[in-house]
């Protein structure tokens, strides 16, 4: 292991190949994925915060592996962090960065990959986070919510008025609605019309496509993209059960940046 260790939330949904090339560690060390379909009470029982020893946790394991520099790259949606993160963690006894992705899912994921790439590519930690800093600055992340009224309990009153389906932009912890679709099919043309419009140069883009139990329609999404886009980079990043929570089986979305 490198002496500087990349740690994030899990609800970062960094892929978990790309955690085991880039040695990126998330907490909880083991994250379950919502990769099957599942009734919606099933998983609002699952909701809740993090837990704090879950990432205290993996943070003892890699400062045991030998790191002596960690910095934690957290989700920034107010939903995948544990409470009191940074105050708990300062109670290591290694040097802790603690860095705020401001994002949501692959938002923030897109950040850890690019600190990770850095400290690959040998960057000192200073150099690392300046990398994620760029990310934040143009990342993006559109959603389509075949279940709003979940994201509405997690604190979006506006989207507690919406009966079906929602287009929805989500910017750190805001969910903001850009459209009602009341079809599937037009949601997710939607969805991939908005994103091919927002992209100015696709040879620079990198793109995560997101999915909670709708695995054949991100890889679909994903074909497309690659076919006509042909981005920089094109992945596909289940969201964990947790994340799932709070935006509902069924969703499937993007999150980019261009370069």
């Amino acid at each position: 292991m490198s002496s500087i260790a990349i740690i994030t939330d899990a609800d970062s949904c960094v892929p978990p190949a790309l955690r085991t090339a880039l040695d990126i560690h998330v907490a909880p060390a083991d994250p379950a994925l919502l990769l099957e379909a599942e009734t919606i009470p099933k998983l609002r029982s699952e909701a809740g915060e993090p837990a704090l020893d879950d990432a205290l946790a993996v943070c003892r394991t890699v400062i045991e592996a030998g790191a002596t520099d960690l910095c934690y790259l957290t989700a920034g949606d107010d939903y995948g962090s544990p409470p009191d993160l940074e105050a708990a963690l300062a109670s290591l006894e290694a040097n802790v960065t603690t860095y705020s992705s401001g994002a949501a899912l692959m938002g923030a994921g897109w950040q850890v990959i690019a600190a990770a790439e850095a400290i690959r590519d040998g960057a000192t930690l200073d150099h690392a986070v300046a990398a994620a800093r760029a990310v934040q600055a143009n990342v993006q992340v559109l959603a389509m919510l075949e279940h709003p009224e979940l994201a509405s309990a997690a604190g979006n009153a506006e989207l507690g008025i919406v009966r079906h389906r929602a287009l929805v932009y989500l910017r750190g912890p805001e969910v903001g609605i850009v459209s009602r679709p009341t079809k599937r099919e037009d949601a997710l043309a939607a969805l991939r019309d908005r994103f091919a419009e927002s992209v100015s140069d696709a040879s620079k883009v990198h793109v995560a496509v997101q999915h909670a139990a709708a695995g054949p329609g991100a890889d679909a999404l994903a074909l497309w993209i690659e076919r006509e886009l042909a981005p920089a980079r094109v992945l596909v990043a289940p969201l964990t059960r947790h994340a799932a929570t709070r935006l509902g089986p069924r969703m499937l979305g993007l999150a980019w940046y261009e370069e």
